[in-house]
């Protein structure tokens, strides 16, 4: 897929991703429906970009590295009316005070299986530590995760069989870096990989989020979804900078886990 970028609306934010197939293997890195769900799923998306109302980006409660409860509210009510006017969807639910407990990482873990259960998708079953280190290196250089560091086999003795990885920078924390990369990020955006001749490069980010990076089919047995992600508070050119990190696994379950998400699930009360 071809890298995207988002030059910065107000000149401070920005996104990138991208894709790898591991050699040796073919897959399609697309979403696939199940029989009852929400939402749009790839390889179809929004019909249109809807930037945050209200604007987070120009709010005292946001900027300079600030990341409590007022921001957070402000992101969430931005996400649920992006939901709302693209996919027809509700809020989502779960508790704002136990993920705020969360680290960076693990609330980027924690959203992205918000999003992918809410359209009835798996979950990332993990996030694991040799995932994070990869995801955190990208974080701290502004920009994708060098998907060539992770190792083809994962602690535990699982392969690889796809990866994709995104980058936000200067959209705040976690729920910021979301939103860019699930609700503004195809037509009618600031995209330039996303213009009204050439749509190749729209809503890379959202595939990714509602990937399928392998299957039973295509591992020939057992297969999950396991994750990185990395944060840093203050980047080198835009503030917050975060990234994460899609790793389909085949065979068994990576072992250096970080948090899985029946655990997450148990902490933020999430049905």
């Amino acid at each position: 897929m071809t890298a995207l970028r988002l030059p910065g609306r107000l000149g401070m934010v920005t996104v990138t991703c991208a894709v790898l197939i591991v050699p040796g293997v073919a897959s399609a890195v697309a979403g696939v429906a199940v029989p009852s769900h929400k939402g749009i799923l790839p390889p179809k998306n929004p019909r249109r970009s809807v930037g945050p109302k209200p604007n987070f980006l120009l709010s005292s409660l946001c900027m300079h590295g600030k990341d409590g409860r007022g921001c957070n509210k402000l992101v969430l009510k931005a996400t649920t009316r992006a939901r709302g006017i693209l996919e027809k969807m509700g809020a989502m639910s779960f508790s704002l005070s136990a993920y705020e407990k969360l680290t960076p990482v693990e609330q980027l873990f924690v959203t992205v299986n918000l999003e992918r259960t809410a359209r009835g998708l798996a979950p990332a079953t993990v996030l694991t530590r040799s995932l994070d280190k990869v995801a955190q290196e990208g974080a701290n250089r502004d920009e994708d995760p060098p998907l060539q560091n992770v190792p083809h086999q994962l602690p535990g003795g699982g392969t690889l069989f796809a990866l994709g990885a995104n980058w936000a920078g200067g959209w705040d924390n976690a729920l910021g870096a979301n939103y860019a990369w699930m609700y503004d990020d195809g037509p009618g955006s600031d995209n330039a990989d996303c213009t009204k001749t050439n749509h190749s490069g729209c809503w890379g980010h959202r595939d990714n989020i509602l990937g399928t990076f392998n299957s039973r089919r295509s591992c020939g047995g057992r297969n999950e979804l396991a994750m990185g992600a990395g944060h840093v508070t203050r980047g080198k050119r835009f503030g917050d900078s975060e990234t994460e990190l899609f790793a389909g696994v085949c065979g068994r379950t990576p072992t250096d886990v970080v948090m899985t998400w029946a655990k997450a699930k148990r902490l933020l009360h999430i049905k």
